[in-house]
């Protein structure tokens, strides 16, 4: 009896519900070569993709930017160190698009703890597991002191399968290739959370994505797994264009800010809580976009960072 009714269900939601997300077939850059979709990025067998080497005049930042021989924006980074060494991870925001060298999150936390060397490890479409894919491949010879974890928007971003699958080789998820599942799952995440799961462009019709980038028990995975990588890890919870007048983002990705908090506080490290001081703030003045800081909302970004981090800083000098 139960398996007709899920038959049952499958069939019905496969009649008369949305279509989802097709299996992504477009070619993929090989390790090293440009990438067909964005000439900026090549592809990287670790992660699936990474800052092209060289000068950039990309991204929209003002003036352009370099990007050193491990994808990283900015000049090349010795392996000696000479002072503690803070690594920042993440996606767009952390690379800094559309934002001068100068006004980037790592820019202004230099400058808020000096002393400190920082490193911007970001990359624009990055995941947790990208982020840490990379952090193994290209940036663990560095050894930084402490990992700034500011990964999340790309994490929560529908696809076709997580991106453990799509370039990490791991079985996708089968429920996620049921319509019934995937409809359940999109109501239930309605009724927590007020908002649909979002729904994907492809061709002319609005389809529904059967899984996102990085599910959220693998992002609290990813997080905590960055707490092996150095002697110590912090976290940077990264705010939107909804948090001046909402303090919260309005749909499921408040559980992917919950869980780096709950992250945060179980492993007892520093945790910049960035949203709730851009309430009451000028969206137009603080986001480019959904969730893009602009130089203002970067530089209010670094000052809460730089709070979180300074007892840290203050003891490793």
């Amino acid at each position: 009896m139960l398996v007709l009714l899920l038959g049952g269900a499958e069939g019905l939601s496969r009649l008369f519900g949305p279509k989802l997300m097709p299996p992504d077939r477009s070619p993929q850059a090989k390790p090293g070569e440009t990438s067909p979709a964005e000439p900026n990025m090549v592809g990287d067998a670790a992660a699936g993709w990474r800052p092209k080497v060289g000068p950039q005049m990309s991204f929209g930042i003002p003036g352009g930017t370099t990007v050193n021989s491990r994808s990283m924006r900015g000049g090349e980074v010795s392996v000696e160190k000479s002072r503690p060494r803070v690594l920042v991870l993440g996606d767009s925001t952390i690379f800094g698009v559309m934002v001068a060298d100068g006004d980037t999150i790592e820019a202004r936390l230099a400058q808020a703890l000096p002393g400190v060397e920082v490193l911007n490890g970001g990359a624009p479409g990055y995941t947790s597991w990208q982020a840490l894919q990379a952090f193994d491949d290209r940036f663990a010879a560095l050894v930084p002191d402490l990992i700034v974890v500011g990964a999340l928007w790309s994490d929560t971003q529908g696809a076709d399968a997580p991106d453990a699958t799509r370039f990490g080789g791991r079985r996708a998820p089968l429920a996620e290739s049921s319509r019934a599942f995937v409809l359940l799952r999109e109501w239930v995440r309605e009724a927590r959370w007020g908002k649909r799961v979002e729904k994907v462009g492809f061709g002319i019709q609005k389809v529904m994505a059967p899984s996102v980038r990085v599910p959220i028990d693998d992002y609290e995975t990813n997080l905590r797994a960055f707490a092996t990588r150095a002697p110590h890890v912090a976290y940077l919870v990264l705010p939107c264009v909804n948090d001046p007048t909402a303090g919260k983002v309005g749909d499921f990705r408040d559980a992917y800010r919950a869980v780096m908090r709950e992250t945060a506080r179980e492993l007892g490290a520093p945790l910049a809580d960035v949203p709730p001081t851009f309430v009451g703030s000028d969206p137009g003045k603080m986001f480019y976009d959904e969730v893009h800081p602009t130089p203002a909302g970067d530089a209010k970004v670094a000052e809460v960072l730089a709070a979180a981090l300074a007892p840290w800083a203050a003891s490793a000098r």
